[in-house]
């Protein structure tokens, strides 16, 4: 993992060190009631009417739930919800993470921060988490047997490595902001997966937020027993990831083509991957509006 030059980094990267060898991984800001979500859904066990006894104990939370259940993108045909126990239902545990979440990164962005640097990183790392979330969905959706509101609540969580690391360096002053995002590059999938383990995650979650970056890993190809237009089952929620993560930094660039992570789905479009962009831009869009952007 890389350093830089500067003393006050090495001692940074020395305490994210620490806090992986404990186990310490505290978010500032995030809502308890949020982390309570996550840790009742690490249990098999969990009814809705847990989790909608939860989501009551924070109503800026519970208000977040009926909001996204009544979304343009999950908005029912029968009509507007009204209570946590359908919005819950309507949901799906896996959404109610995901709006857990997405209300928590929104508090954060809400903090009293000092740093002009560490508040510029926090809004980088939302638009990119809302934006990467969306394809992800996207893709699992319309190209792959992949859960998609799995892959929507992966994209959204990819980058909590990076939150951490950037919250973290708020501590610390005198670490440049080149020494930031060098630290944070290099350490966000390691830091993001330890923290997901923490929660009780599923693991093909942990596994994908871990190889984000393997964009060398490259797959074989669609399979016609999948039906049309379906990649292989053998596509996972890792692959889904990498390639959401490849067409948003690339803003959907023909060189997308060249990206080896990228040629299952490149075989599975005339026009390349970056066509996904286009072919389901609305829907994009309406999942980013959706999820507070």
């Amino acid at each position: 993992m890389p350093t830089t030059s500067h003393a006050t980094a090495y001692g940074f990267v020395e305490r994210l060190a620490q806090d992986l060898k404990d186990a310490r991984f505290e978010l500032p800001a995030f809502p308890e009631a949020v982390l309570r979500v996550q840790r009742a859904l690490q249990s098999p066990d969990t009814s809705a009417n847990d989790v909608v006894a939860i989501l009551s104990s924070d109503p800026g939370l519970a208000a977040n739930v009926l909001r996204i259940a009544n979304s343009a993108a999950f908005r029912p045909a029968s009509g507007e919800i009204t209570d946590l126990r359908n919005a819950v239902s309507r949901l799906g545990f896996n959404m109610v993470r995901t709006v857990a979440v997405e209300f928590a990164m929104r508090q954060l962005r809400r903090r009293d921060i000092q740093s002009v640097v560490v508040r510029s990183e926090i809004e980088a790392i939302w638009r990119d988490s809302l934006k990467v979330a969306s394809l992800s969905y996207v893709i699992a959706k319309h190209y792959t047997r992949v859960n998609s509101d799995q892959a929507l609540l992966t994209g959204l969580l990819h980058a909590l490595g990076r939150l951490y690391i950037v919250m973290r360096a708020e501590e610390m002053t005198d670490v440049s902001t080149a020494g930031i995002r060098e630290v944070a590059d290099g350490w966000q999938a390691t830091i993001g997966k330890a923290i997901l383990e923490s929660w009780g995650l599923p693991e093909p979650l942990q596994h994908a937020v871990e190889h984000q970056d393997d964009t060398e890993t490259e797959f074989a190809g669609a399979d016609e027993t999948a039906g049309p237009g379906v990649a292989a089952g053998a596509v996972s929620l890792t692959d889904v990831l990498v390639a959401a993560k490849c067409l948003v930094a690339g803003d959907g660039a023909p060189e997308a083509r060249d990206v080896p992570a990228l040629g299952w789905l490149n075989a599975m479009k005339n026009q390349g991957a970056a066509a996904v962009l286009d072919d389901h831009g609305e829907e994009i869009q309406s999942l980013r509006a959706s999820l507070g952007e």
